[in-house]
């Protein structure tokens, strides 16, 4: 009982991670003797660092370190290696920032992250479940997630200045990457249900329903609440999110009632054969290159991601490490 004439196509709901850049140290090395297979590969301000560290390590991040001591074994190793030293480092920057991050600042990233995905609290913990995760131990990842990007912000995204110039340069020479070839739209929606036999009392009682609902909609309330609270339609589980859509997928009625609207704008209240509806459109991608207006904050965001590497690098092998003392005996 949705606003399509076709069945949309409907997104997988996720839960949103907070990566952090892992890049690869240039540290020097010196080769391993036999008798060391099983000792100390590295030190960090003292501190060894085993084979069965790096062994840990490694099989965490997916990679099956092998067991011969060929030159491209070795590599292997090291390269390994290189990555066990930086996440080291990165764990002593971090503790620096452990006691900015408190319960609050994890209960807000959470509750951002439920409110992107348009899911109740409920449904995200079974989502953390289902992954393998206590609530307890998400919690803990929340955090060491949250201490990596205030070492990011702090020590690397604060130096990055991007300017207007470089915003409309970046603009002028990727039109095309901006550029709309369909006019499409993603619509969300709270559908207040009319029976085929209804009476007049009960379809004027649920068009006072809807015009209650859209009032609150239009001041401000939470648009995905609302649905989740009020609305008859199956999507009233992902709050309302329905899909993208091109024009002619749209019933008529609710196609001309969101033609002019703009992201974040509200129709009037639409009835339809299913009931009334009020929809939001979260995107209104028309046909056409889009205004730069509309793209200062993306491209900055590019702009910021292409330099963050650079500047992560400089930190790192500039910066992090001249305060500490790293030998490597691999």
């Amino acid at each position: 009982m949705g606003l399509q004439k076709y069945r949309p196509r409907e997104a997988a709901s996720r839960l949103l991670a907070a990566p952090f850049l892992i890049l690869v140290l240039g540290l020097a090395a010196t080769p391993l003797s036999a008798g060391q297979v099983d000792g100390i590969v590295a030190s960090v301000d003292g501190e060894p660092l085993t084979m069965h560290d790096l062994k840990v390590f490694s099989t965490a991040m997916g990679i099956k370190l092998p067991d011969d001591d060929s030159p491209e074994s070795t590599q292997m190793k090291r390269e390994a290696l290189h990555g066990l030293i930086q996440s080291k480092l990165m764990d002593m920057e971090m503790q620096s920032f452990s006691e900015q991050i408190d319960d609050r600042a994890i209960d807000r990233y959470i509750e951002k992250i439920k409110q992107q995905n348009h899911v109740s609290d409920d449904q995200f913990r079974v989502e953390v479940q289902r992954n393998g995760m206590t609530w307890t131990e998400y919690r803990k990842q929340v955090k060491v997630q949250l201490e990596k990007m205030e070492v990011l912000e702090h020590k690397v995204r604060q130096k990055i200045n991007i300017t207007a110039q470089q915003i409309d340069a970046y603009y002028a020479a990727h039109k095309q990457e901006f550029s709309v070839k369909d006019e499409q739209f993603q619509l969300a929606q709270i559908m207040i249900a009319v029976p085929a036999n209804a009476t007049p009392a009960q379809r004027a009682a649920a068009r006072k329903k809807a015009d209650d609902v859209h009032k609150r909609a239009v001041a401000g309330d939470d648009f995905a609440e609302l649905a989740h609270q009020f609305s008859d339609d199956d999507s009233a589980s992902k709050g309302g999110e329905l899909g993208t859509f091109a024009p002619d997928e749209i019933l008529d009625q609710v196609r001309v009632a969101v033609a002019k609207l703009n992201a974040g704008q509200i129709s009037e209240v639409v009835e339809t054969s299913h009931g009334y509806h009020i929809v939001k459109v979260e995107q209104h991608q028309r046909a056409g290159v889009k205004p730069l207006s509309e793209l200062r904050e993306e491209i900055r965001a590019r702009l910021e991601d292409d330099l963050t590497d650079d500047y992560l690098r400089r930190f790192m092998n500039e910066d992090l490490i001249k305060g500490h003392h790293v030998e490597t005996f691999l």
